[in-house]
């Protein structure tokens, strides 16, 4: 399934992308990733992804891409009005987290498959969303990045779909990663437990499976992937 194809994996080195990196490279994939941190392991690259320069320099130190899994982002909260502080939501914070969610896609998605037509080749490009993009309460900047996300995998997928990529979106509702941990308090994690139907916060693994899954499935194009315990419904 993903033996001998190399995928590339932004914000390889984080809750999503380390053990989805570690998952495929144990499948037999050769895995190469962009990172913010530095690391001194084979074929990872310290890269802003927001950087459209910096991404083009990296890519080109890269012979083949079949796979590319857009994990980089930053979960962020921030409510539209704090009557408490008299303020509202910052501009900063708002160009920050669609930037860092938004705008690191877009780089990597149209870079990536610009390399993926001149090989002519099928690819796949694997985008993440959340069950946020729905619209969370207190998280208007977030909600917008990971809603651009799904619109822009649609759009991949139509443009792209002539040249044999397929683009697909995983949405992740409340899964158990220090991310999650830190965003939520135990109140709100219990909170969103009760919330969900099956009663407990998704699992690493749960996202690693679904990563594979759509690696596998050859017509699987233009759609979200909701994986959420049922929260969504």
């Amino acid at each position: 399934m993903v033996r001998g194809k190399h995928i590339l994996i932004t914000g390889g080195l984080g809750g999503f992308g380390a053990p989805i990196a570690d998952a495929l490279a144990a499948g037999g994939a050769h895995v190469i990733i962009f990172d913010q941190a530095a690391a001194a392991q084979p074929d990872t690259f310290q890269v802003d992804v927001s950087d459209e320069t910096a991404v083009a320099a990296a890519l080109e130190k890269i012979d083949r891409v079949d796979v590319l899994i857009n994990c980089a982002g930053e979960i962020y909260s921030e409510p539209l009005v704090n009557l408490l502080k008299k303020e509202r939501h910052h501009r900063s914070s708002w160009d920050r987290v669609l930037n860092n969610n938004l705008s690191t896609c877009f780089n990597m998605s149209v870079q990536v498959a610009q390399k993926m037509v001149s090989r002519r080749v099928p690819g796949i490009i694997i985008n993440f969303s959340s069950i946020a993009a729905c619209g969370n309460a207190g998280q208007a900047a977030y909600s917008a990045a990971k809603a651009g996300i799904e619109a822009l995998t649609t759009v991949i997928a139509k443009e792209m779909g002539m040249f044999k990529i397929r683009a697909v979106a995983i949405a992740p509702g409340f899964i158990d990663t220090p991310s999650t941990r830190q965003a939520l308090n135990e109140g709100l994690r219990d909170y969103w437990i009760k919330q969900t139907p099956l009663r407990q916060l998704g699992k690493v693994e749960d996202i690693v499976s679904t990563v594979r899954y759509v690696i596998a499935c050859d017509h699987l194009s233009g759609c979200t992937i909701p994986v959420n315990g049922a929260l969504s419904i």
